[in-house]
Order: C-alpha cells, then sequence, then structure tokens
C-alpha cells in the first residue's frame, strides 16, 4: 500500500511539473482570438544576406519570430521543425525569421543555414540590441499577427504541430 501511494505521489507530481513546464513554453497573452491582451513589437535588424529586415513591412503577414543560437542544442533540434513550417506555408501569408543570438554570428551562422537548408530569413542584432540583453532563454519563439501584435511567445523548444495549429487559429482570424 505503501508503494502505491508513494507511486501516486510522484506521478501528480510528474504530471504536475509537465504541465507547468508545457503551459509556460507556450504561455500567451491571452487567447489567440482575443486581441486586446496582444502587445505590438518594433523589429528591423540587418539580414544575414544582406539588406534590412523589418517587422513593419510585413504588415498583414503572420509573422513566426525564433531566437535561436548554433551553439544551442534545444535550437539545433528544433530548426527542421522551423524550416518544415516555412516551406508548409510560404505563399500563404506566413513569414519565419530567426535571429541569430550567437557572439559571431558570420562565421557561426552560414554553416548552419547550409547544413539545415533554412529558406527564412536570418538577423543578426549587434551586441548593443535590446534583444541581446533582453532574451534570457534560446530557442525563443514569438508568433506575431497579421497587425504586428504578439499573439503567442514559446519559450524553450516547441513542437511543430504546436506551430502549425496556433498558425491555423490566426489564419482562420479576420484581419
Amino acid at each position: 500500500m505503501v508503494k502505491i501511494l508513494k507511486f501516486a505521489v510522484v506521478a501528480a507530481a510528474a504530471i504536475l511539473l509537465g504541465y507547468l513546464i508545457f503551459s509556460r513554453s507556450v504561455g500567451s497573452f491571452g487567447k489567440l482570438n482575443d486581441t486586446s491582451g496582444r502587445k505590438t513589437l518594433a523589429l528591423d535588424l540587418p539580414a544575414l544576406k544582406g539588406g534590412q529586415w523589418s517587422l513593419s513591412e510585413q504588415r498583414g503577414k503572420i509573422v513566426l519570430v525564433n531566437f535561436w543560437a548554433t551553439w544551442c542544442p534545444p535550437c539545433r533540434a528544433e530548426t527542421p521543425g522551423l524550416v518544415s513550417i516555412a516551406k508548409q506555408y510560404a505563399g500563404q501569408g506566413v513569414e519565419v525569421v530567426g535571429i541569430s543570438m550567437d557572439d559571431a554570428p558570420l562565421r557561426a551562422v552560414p554553416p548552419f543555414v547550409t547544413q539545415f537548408g533554412i529558406p527564412y530569413p536570418i538577423l543578426l542584432p549587434s551586441a548593443s540590441s535590446p534583444f541581446s540583453t533582453s532574451i534570457e532563454n534560446l530557442p525563443t519563439s514569438l508568433l506575431i499577427d497579421r497587425n504586428g501584435r504578439v499573439a503567442r511567445t514559446y519559450y524553450g523548444m516547441v513542437d511543430e504541430r504546436i506551430l502549425a495549429h496556433d498558425i491555423e487559429q490566426l489564419l482562420s482570424e479576420r484581419s
């Protein structure tokens, strides 16, 4: 009886811990269809392949912004799913963009992009960028709605199916 009770306590604790981790990893500013609590984001950064990339120029599109680094194991594990999402939603008004948090991105990022076949833009914030100090966990991703507002924030590696579900919800919303 004592073994069963210990097992039940451990199982309940594991379920609670799993729930807390999962709810934090897909935390949001409210329901996806509730735009009242969404915050806007200004983002204008140089791109790896040259030029500037601006979130304001993406207005009308759904944008998935992924903060990552080449040295980050969860980032590396998440990348194939992001590539898949970018390809799956190409031409449907969805843009994926990566923001490298590497210390030497011009050296580290190009081989990574080639290795993983990344089709989306990679942005390079400067060391003085607010992103350099405000992003505490990698990977971190933001799902931005058509009006440039943050619809969902993901801390840690996020499953491709969750991203697809949330993108589908945003695609079904009226502008």
